[in-house]
């Protein structure tokens, strides 16, 4: 379900293109973990399952999609970044097409890392 602090949030700190790219994100993240609800945690916009799958925060130059337990995923795509723990993140610039097939498998394994068969 849609959050309309979402659409707040991008009008208030996003460029017209990255509303794009949170746009398009909002989308494959409804068809890919339809389940998972749209939250604001820590000021930035989030969805959450039983935890926080992933979130969006802007910088100067890209969006950072960020993924809670990325460090867990297996990524053929070679596009997560990040050395921590626990977290991932794959940087998403204006002028480059939003990896939607890798970005759709970084979400499939968060929601199953989430789901609660998993963490038994």
């Amino acid at each position: 379900m849609r959050n309309k602090d979402f659409d707040v949030f991008a009008e208030a700190r996003l460029t017209p293109e990255y509303r794009e790219i949170f746009e398009s994100l909002r989308r494959l993240v409804e068809e890919t973990v339809p389940s998972a609800h749209e939250v604001i945690s820590t000021g930035s916009p989030a969805w959450q399952g039983t935890r926080i799958l992933a979130s969006v925060s802007p910088s100067a130059q890209y969006l950072t999609l960020g993924f809670e337990r990325g460090a867990a995923f297996t990524d053929e795509h070679g596009l997560l970044e990040g050395t921590g723990y626990n977290t991932r993140h794959v940087k998403l610039w204006p002028e480059e097409p939003v990896p939607l097939d890798a970005i759709r498998d970084y979400l499939t394994q968060a929601a199953a890392i989430d789901a609660p068969a998993a963490r038994s």
